[in-house]
């Protein structure tokens, strides 16, 4: 019945159902196995997860009972390079202190900055992982963490179970389970307590009560908001965000701690304000320790805590290190009565109080810097950087800034060996003729610079090899200034003494460096060549003996040796016959060359020595810089200091030898080649060359033409003949071979007879030039064209300046 529609649509039904159905079974099965495939597969998921959540992973869940009783493991040792202990680091003895009996704005500083809801959770912030989660998706890594205050204390107790250096999945469970078990057995504060009692801000210091006495010297009761805030930043970085070792750093941090503190209404805006406003004021000195070497250690300490995190307070490691303990011994004593001599009266009138009298002081402020005369010694060996021997202070429970290592000060003299080996490398000799005579300088800002002589003299033509010896500053800068200021910088930043800035007086020794920084650069010379980065350690071992750390020597060619060979047989000139005789004096008698220093006013004196296996570095004054006392120099204080350090140490060896393309000339006392037919001018020595630089056809001494075009006027040419070391006749014989007939009418000291005298260009009439330089008919310019975008400042007052020795 075609007209029935329940007919109809039966009829319908029959005839279209069946192929559709057999089309889904036949379209469709693989996607059904997919399914109950993944269905399967999540339900593993889950319950792997279940299980790693039950039993924190394949390790097992720690007893959160033990929490506290924890205490870190073993102390590491720390050795010297023939296994004698120096010292011990360990963690510093924890003191526990209840939460009631710390402030609130203590422990609102770290709730603000580690887990704004800790007061609310339940030991996970579920909201916070979630938004940790979508922020690294974001960033297409780790960007943001998710760790409550009671996970870290969960990780920090039990390291072994839940190892903070595996950042995966397993580990994160782990955590979260220990922290859900901990939140049910102890109340907020209880966990808050454990917390602050536990954690490592750093310096060896675990638990707030130590860090508060270890950073203010004062209880973690008396921390007032900005000591807080300052300390709640540490746990994050200790050992980068440390306050003794970046201040800048740690202040930051500081500033972030109060910003969320305010942000999350826990202190007010001006509360905030006056807080970020607040001078650091730390606790002078650390824990006292009556450990050798302290400085030496210290410096252990910081390289490997930032390479090996708090493992080196709790693992039993054994530190080997470079230090020898009987040079270290001999080096203290001697410096101290050094220093001890000089407060004594040895060297003059002392005008200050004494270390004595300032340390036994109980109504001075320990807060403020040490007063009393400071020494700084690095002893290192050239070839591979080890040193051997540091002190960075007189003493250092009262100060444990370490000058050998972060003290930059002005180095004096102790820099004019880079002026020289730039010019050696450009092609000058040693036995290159200088002038020393009065210079002015005139720079961009239309003032004059007037170089002088330590001693106020002038000695006319000299080599520089004489110039070095006797360091003298005036042809020091007519050198750098031939040789270029670009190539003498670029030398000294070469040698590891980083960029400085130009003005005429850098050549002198006035940008600052540190004491290490100055013994790294001379390694150069007495090596012939090679540069060698400091080494403190060479390995760290673990309990069975498995090296988990070492360092290799760090050394790389910045020089040619034959410069480095010729400068250094001009600076065994400053210690055999120049400023640095006080080596000889003091009884060593080895080979040694090296150069001494003073600044302006006898502030700083220096010496840096060095032997084919050792460079040292001495220095003397005091922290605010002030006179030593009258007369104060590098080659009366500090060489001598040197030298019977090396005397007792006995660093005797064998010397340098010429490497290849060093050739041998004789000259005489005026630097010239003596050859056939030129009869030498005094005495004769030998000198040492860069294959082709040694003077030849021309065996008559050069001078200056007269030239106003080199700064100066009648009024500028003060100096007298008898200014000049004219002992032996040397000077006026010069002047005789120059000038002849006219050498008795001009007279430095009289204009009148030097304006009858006619100034000429012509090269017919013009003196010679000195052979080792291009004749160009004139004297040599005073200098690079000095740039005026941006202007050089001028350089400082260096009335007296260096020159010493």
């Amino acid at each position: 019945m075609p007209n029935d529609p329940a007919a109809g649509r039966h009829h319908s039904g029959v005839v279209s159902s069946e192929p559709v159905e057999q089309r889904k079974r036949k379209r469709y099965p693989r996607i059904r196995r997919a399914g109950i495939l993944v269905g399967l597969a999540a339900l593993v998921i889950i319950l792997g997860m279940a299980v790693l959540w039950e039993f924190c992973g394949v390790r097992g869940c720690p007893d959160v009972d033990m929490l506290r009783g924890y205490m870190p493991d073993q102390a590491s040792v720390v050795v010297d390079r023939n296994g004698e202990e120096i010292s011990k680091l360990f963690v510093t003895r924890r003191v526990v202190v209840p939460v009631d009996s710390m402030p609130e704005h203590l422990l609102n500083a770290f709730v603000a900055i580690e887990d704004r809801r800790f007061w609310d959770h339940g030991g996970v912030d579920w909201r916070r992982v979630l938004g940790a989660l979508a922020a690294n998706v974001r960033a297409g890594g780790i960007e943001e963490g998710s760790s409550t205050i009671t996970m870290q204390l969960a990780r920090n107790v039990f390291p072994e179970q839940l190892p903070a250096s595996q950042r995966t999945i397993t580990r994160k469970l782990g955590e979260s389970r220990v922290a859900r078990e901990i939140e049910k057995r102890y109340s907020k504060r209880d966990i808050m307590e454990l917390y602050l009692n536990q954690i490592y801000f750093g310096s060896g210091a675990y638990g707030i009560e130590a860090a508060a006495e270890e950073y203010f010297g004062k209880s973690a009761a008396q921390l007032d908001l900005a000591e807080s805030a300052l300390l709640a930043a540490l746990p994050r970085a200790p050992s980068r965000l440390n306050p003794r070792a970046n201040e800048s750093a740690a202040l930051e941090g500081r500033s972030l701690v109060l910003r969320r503190m305010a942000a999350q209404g826990h202190i007010t805006e001006e509360e905030r304000a006056a807080a970020a406003d607040g001078e650091l004021e730390l606790r002078e000195g650390s824990v006292e320790s009556e450990d050798e070497a302290p400085y030496f250690v210290e410096a252990v300490r910081r390289q490997l805590e930032a390479d090996l995190g708090t493992a080196i307070y709790t693992q039993g490691y054994t530190i080997h290190t470079t230090l020898d303990l009987e040079v270290q011994r001999a080096a203290e004593e001697e410096l101290e009565q050094a220093l001890q001599g000089i407060e004594s009266g040895r060297h003059g009138g002392f005008p200050h109080r004494t270390f004595a009298s300032i340390r036994g002081d109980t109504t001075r402020d320990r807060a403020e810097s040490p007063g009393y005369l400071q020494g700084a010694l690095v002893l290192m060996d050239p070839n591979t950087g080890d040193v051997i021997a540091l002190i960075g202070g007189r003493d250092f429970d009262d100060s444990q800034f370490n000058r050998a290592t972060q003290a930059k000060r002005q180095p004096g003299s102790a820099f004019k060996p880079f002026v020289y080996a730039a010019a050696l490398s450009a092609g000058y000799p040693a036995s290159h003729r200088l002038l020393d005579q009065p210079l002015r300088y005139m720079l961009d800002n239309n003032t004059a610079w007037e170089p002088r002589n330590y001693d106020g003299t002038f000695r006319g033509p000299v080599t520089m090899r004489q110039a070095l010896t006797q360091s003298r500053n005036v042809p020091t800068v007519r050198l750098a200034n031939e040789v270029g200021l670009s190539r003498v910088l670029g030398t000294a930043e070469q040698f590891g003494l980083g960029r400085m800035q130009s003005n005429p007086a850098v050549v002198l020794g006035t940008s600052e460096v540190t004491p290490i920084q100055l013994t790294a650069a001379y390694s150069a010379f007495a090596t012939l060549g090679s540069r060698a980065e400091p080494r403190f350690v060479t390995r760290v071992e673990d309990t069975g003996g498995g090296v988990v750390w070492s360092q290799q020597p760090n050394t790389r060619r910045v020089i040619d040796p034959g410069v480095a060979f010729i400068a250094t047989s001009m600076m065994q000139d400053v210690v055999s016959r120049g400023t640095g005789t006080g080596v000889r004096a003091a009884g060593f008698s080895g080979p040694a060359a090296g150069k001494t220093g003073t600044t302006q006013d006898a502030a700083d004196v220096w010496f840096v020595g060095f032997t084919p296996t050792m460079v040292g570095t001495i220095w003397v004054g005091f922290d605010r810089r002030q006179r030593i006392l009258r007369g104060a120099t590098g080659g009366e204080i500090a060489a001598p200091i040197w030298g019977r350090i090396m005397r007792r140490i006995g660093a005797e060896s064998g010397g340098w030898s010429p490497p290849a393309g060093v050739e041998q000339r004789t000259v005489d006392e005026m630097g010239s080649v003596v050859s056939a037919g030129c009869a030498p001018q005094g005495a004769t020595y030998t000198e040492y060359f860069i294959g082709g630089t040694s003077a030849s056809g021309n065996c008559y001494p050069s001078a200056y033409a007269w030239d106003d075009s080199l700064g100066y006027s009648d009024e500028d040419w003060r100096y007298e003949p008898a200014d000049f070391d004219t002992a032996d006749g040397w000077w006026e014989r010069l002047r005789q071979r120059v000038l002849g007939d006219d050498a008795n009418v001009r007279r430095a000291g009289d204009p009148a007879a030097r304006d009858s005298v006619p100034r000429t260009t012509d090269p017919a009439v013009a003196p010679v030039l000195p052979a080792s330089r291009p004749d160009t008919g004139r004297p040599p310019p005073l200098g690079e064209p000095v740039r005026r975008d941006p202007p050089p400042p001028p350089p400082p007052d260096t009335t007296g300046l260096t020159g010493d020795g």
